[in-house]
């Protein structure tokens, strides 16, 4: 189906007035006593969640050869075959156990370059820590992803030793150690955390916070070399309590974030953005978590069946960012992104984030193409969609959801709808607009840099 008038439909569509808000003009309603027994307080944890590497068995394995280490193979900008948990490997350890024996015998001394509170360019750090802010912990390692050489233990060893400290192969936890670009922070953040750090960030952004106001506070956002990493860039590591305003400060500038307001017009964008997700039923109420202007996409085509490819090189982008809590109480995320030169819509999702603590995705589809189907045509009524032509895709992509089967209609030219049904429960879950050209034939190679 090509309707050059549908999506434009669509968007002025959000401009009307809403005809049923659920609110009686000129009445107020009494709202029902709560006994203050009834309102239960919820304690907040501010450790990180080991739970997070509990699946991860033998996914990542290092295999270790008589000498003690092997190096992983290097495709010319990362290494594969990595440890990613929180530990030093068998091997290693028992490594780490004679180097510390001859090191504190004076046997052997190391005489490189000191990795203590080391910044830039990482593949072994020890950052050290104010205990009564971490839970106890004095010091924070991160490791490579590769099977670690002696020097590089040797290393960790020296660099405890100038903080007064031991070092205990064996005392490695997600508490203190990070490794192989797992996971990028030593924890997330809570709801109240992530609210201030959204506002923090619109405030810099917006030129309304004097962002030295921080004072002489020092993120620990180590700058990491991303080849010993899985291409994570970077890492940061936060107390294990809630964040101090001053804090997320030097944090988001140590980011880069600065007063963006001669770069771009953020009401605008967020109007604009607004429109476009309120047009994919978006609630009018969703919270702007964030405006950016130094984003970047690589742009894709689509054959007649709906099926993507990439296509050409990579180019600069603009948008917003939302998120807000569906009535089934999901928590969602979306995004809408421009081309920084044309101005042009090129993309625009949102997806619900399942709560993978209670409602875990399943490991195999249980839903057939009738299913998707059906999903589709909920989606119609949804998002005001007149009689679309769906195509089914044949692959399963992993989201905020899990996994989930894809329907694809197009609804301009060059303007393709994708809907996102739960491999589980059949549902939609998400949509997502994307801008590209139909062409005859899809590239051969298809995977841009680091896709």
């Amino acid at each position: 189906m090509k309707n050059k008038t549908l999506w434009t439909t669509l968007l002025l569509l959000c401009l009307l007035p809403a005809a049923t808000l659920g609110v009686t003009e000129g009445v107020v309603e009494a709202a029902p006593d709560v006994e203050m027994a009834e309102i239960a307080s919820q304690e907040v944890s501010y450790l990180p969640d080991e739970s997070y590497y509990a699946g991860y068995g033998d996914w990542f394995p290092v295999w270790e050869n008589a000498e003690g280490w092997v190096e992983s193979k290097f495709d010319g900008e990362c290494y594969h075959d990595v440890e990613q948990r929180p530990r030093m490997t068998a091997g290693e350890s028992l490594r780490a156990e004679k180097l510390l024996s001859d090191y504190k015998a004076g046997r052997i001394a190391y005489t490189g370059e000191s990795i203590l509170n080391k910044m830039e360019d990482v593949i072994v750090g020890v950052y050290a820590l104010d205990p009564a802010d971490y839970a106890g912990e004095k010091a924070f390692v991160i490791l490579p992803g590769p099977c670690m050489t002696d020097e590089q233990i040797l290393a960790v060893i020296d660099a405890y030793n100038q903080l007064g400290l031991t070092f205990d192969p064996y005392a490695l936890s997600a508490r203190n150690c990070a490794r192989g670009g797992g996971i990028e922070t030593n924890r997330f953040l809570g709801e109240e955390e992530r609210d201030r750090y959204s506002t923090l960030a619109r405030l810099i952004e917006h030129g309304l916070l004097d962002v030295t106001a921080a004072g002489e506070i020092r993120a620990i956002q180590p700058k990491l070399d991303s080849r010993y990493f899985c291409g994570l860039p970077d890492f940061t590591i936060r107390p294990y309590r809630a964040a101090t305003d001053e804090e997320f400060v030097a944090m988001l500038v140590d980011m880069g974030y600065h007063d963006m307001t001669g770069e771009i017009d953020h009401d605008a964008v967020e109007k604009q953005a607004r429109r476009v997700l309120n047009a994919l039923d978006a609630p009018l109420s969703m919270g702007l978590e964030h405006v950016f202007n130094d984003g970047g996409y690589v742009p894709v085509v689509f054959d007649v069946q709906g099926r993507q490819a990439w296509d050409s090189e990579g180019r600069r982008s603009y948008g917003a960012m939302f998120s807000w809590i569906t009535a089934e109480g999901y928590k969602t995320y979306a995004q809408v992104m421009y081309d920084w030169e044309t101005k042009e819509l090129v993309s625009a999702h949102w997806a619900n984030q399942r709560d993978w603590d209670a409602n875990p995705g399943p490991s195999v589809m249980n839903i057939s193409d009738e299913d998707v189907l059906s999903a589709a045509k909920d989606a119609e009524q949804m998002i005001a969609l007149t009689n679309p032509t769906w195509h089914l895709q044949d692959e399963v992509i992993h989201n905020d959801w899990g996994a989930c089967r894809m329907a694809r209609t197009q609804v301009e030219e060059d303007i393709w709808l994708t809907v996102f049904v739960g491999g589980d429960d059949g549902k939609v879950h998400g949509f997502e607009i994307q801008r590209g050209d139909t062409v005859g034939a899809l590239p051969a190679d298809d995977m841009p840099v680091n896709g």
